[in-house]
């Protein structure tokens, strides 16, 4: 009598525990809280990515525009050795550089070269081992008709992880937007 007591008390046990949880399969409440907790980070990350990318672009497109102009006036002569060196030269490129402008002196690096044809250009940049190669940096303008190569890396910290993982290219996780102008000076 006492086993068949005791039996009737566990099926009434295990019925409730199936009874619980079937309606703990059933009940959906939460469920949009749980999903989001899933998704939320990675959706974060991918925002976070996305204007991070823009803002690149932003600097890039930026120091493009100042490194055109500043190159210009070597162009048309109104730069020449005489009235110019590497950091007026790199201030000028900077002034250009809009709200970026604070940190550009700093991150920025020049390189000024002349040359005899357009062959002889070598647009290699000078990154080696994650640093910048100072001794391959020079300002050197030419004379009339001669050929100019222009460069201007800047260094750029990113934020977003898998961006600083995919797009750093220096030893201390700084991405490098580069940009380079070549052209034959003006006969001044």
């Amino acid at each position: 009598m006492m086993l068949g007591k005791y039996r009737k008390t566990l099926q009434r046990i295990r019925a409730r525990a199936m009874a619980r949880a079937m309606a703990g399969v059933r009940d959906r409440k939460g469920a949009v809280a749980v999903e989001f907790a899933l998704i939320a980070i990675p959706f974060i990350m991918l925002i976070f990515g996305c204007l991070e990318l823009a803002l690149f672009i932003i600097v890039s497109v930026l120091l493009d525009n100042a490194t055109q102009s500043a190159a210009r006036e070597i162009r048309m002569g109104i730069l020449t050795g005489e009235n110019s060196d590497a950091t007026s030269f790199r201030q000028q490129i900077c002034d250009n550089m809009g709200w970026v402008a604070a940190t550009c002196m700093s991150d920025l690096q020049i390189d000024v070269e002349t040359f005899d044809n357009f062959a002889l250009v070598d647009m290699t940049p000078p990154i080696e081992d994650g640093e910048f190669e100072e001794a391959n940096f020079s300002y050197d303008l030419g004379g009339s008709s001669q050929i100019q190569l222009v460069s201007a890396y800047y260094s750029y910290t990113l934020m977003t992880p898998l961006l600083n993982a995919g797009m750093s290219t220096l030893s201390n996780g700084d991405a490098v937007l580069t940009t380079q102008v070549v052209f034959r000076n003006e006969p001044f």
